[in-house]
């Protein structure tokens, strides 16, 4: 899914109100002199693209980018940045780790004031270190114009006085749910209510997981087909972890059925009520008044009288009262029969 993978993920990342947004206030941040800790999930949704993103975002401002792969470095924070951003270090006497923050902060005419320095990788420990080094070194600035740090994070970091822009807290379980939506529109080759079934199962499915999301619509011809089956599939590969028992799956792909099926049913209903009012009213047992008869006693009242509906009619009534039988008994509908379904509706 290669490709595929690079374009649902610019989809995520540039197309998407809450993703796209997160990284703009992001640079928006940076460009404006304050250093930024981007406190991210373990597993963050296409992080290249997302790196790539933001890049290009902040390349519009003055700063120039170096990137900190944490995971190689010996050094720690001050001694790195010293180092590699300041070449004038005449008179420095480190006798403590503030120290390097002041002298830096102090310094004019090194790299290190021009500079974004983008720190990736870094373990829990190496994170807290920069923290502390870069609380530091921006509180010695003194709302001066100096370097800023751009700190990828977990979640679980600990206090800090600088920028913090929460992953978790900027993107919501609704741009998960409209990622589906945009993708299932883009990708599948369905009618438009197949198209919104597909992206309600895979948002029940994988519950805001968006790359599990993703890798579920590119398997859309055999994810509808066969749900729980491709579901485990995309689950035994590896890649993706979830905790929904079979139980649990044959649940969320029942319940997205009722939510999308019912309604079809209820319209069918009343439009069919609307055009045999009068052999309602006139078949025995004489129901009354005919709006609230329910589909079920409609099938009854004309299952042996087919004679009385219009042959297409007569089919549609069987079909949308299994539909609901099935559903109202907590079975799960064949994809032959959903499509039925929706193609009657999607003409419409």
């Amino acid at each position: 899914m290669d490709n595929r993978g690079e374009l649902f993920g610019k989809i995520w990342w540039e197309d998407l109100n809450g993703p796209r947004r997160f990284l703009v206030e992001a640079a928006e941040i940076l460009s404006g002199g304050k250093s930024l800790i981007l406190s991210l999930p373990k597993r963050v949704p296409w992080i290249k693209i997302m790196r790539e993103v933001l890049e290009k975002l902040l390349r519009r401002g003055t700063q120039t980018i170096n990137f900190v792969d944490a995971e190689n470095l010996s050094d720690e924070p001050q001694e790195f940045v010293l180092k590699n951003f300041c070449a004038n270090k005449d008179g420095f006497r480190p006798y403590n780790k503030k120290v390097y923050a002041k002298f830096l902060a102090e310094s004019t005419g090194i790299a290190l004031n021009d500079s974004c320095l983008w720190v990736r990788n870094a373990s829990a420990e190496q994170i807290e270190q920069w923290i502390s080094f870069v609380d530091d070194y921006q509180t010695f600035l003194n709302e001066k114009r100096g370097g800023v740090f751009l700190l990828e994070a977990d979640e679980n970091f600990g206090r800090s006085n600088l920028e913090i822009l929460s992953y978790s807290e900027k993107i919501s379980g609704y741009d998960s749910f409209a990622f589906n939506i945009f993708a299932a529109a883009d990708f599948a080759n369905e009618n438009h209510l197949m198209k919104q079934y597909l992206a309600e199962l895979v948002s029940a499915l994988t519950e805001g997981d968006v790359e599990f999301g993703a890798e579920c619509i590119d398997r859309s011809n055999d994810l509808l087909r066969n749900p729980a089956e491709v579901f485990e599939d995309i689950l035994w590969e590896g890649k993706f972890i979830s905790g929904k028992s079979t139980d649990d799956i044959d649940r969320a792909i029942w319940m997205t059925q009722l939510k999308l099926i019912f309604p079809l049913v209820e319209t069918f209903r009343r439009n069919f009520i609307r055009q045999y009012e009068e052999q309602i009213k006139n078949t025995p047992p004489y129901l009354s008044p005919p709006e609230e008869v329910e589909i079920g006693q409609l099938y009854g009242l004309f299952a042996q009288r087919r004679w009385l509906l219009n042959e297409k009619d007569a089919d549609d009534l069987e079909l949308y009262r299994e539909a609901r039988n099935k559903l109202a008994h907590l079975r799960i509908l064949p994809f032959d029969e959903l499509q039925k379904i929706f193609e009657k509706n999607s003409r419409r």
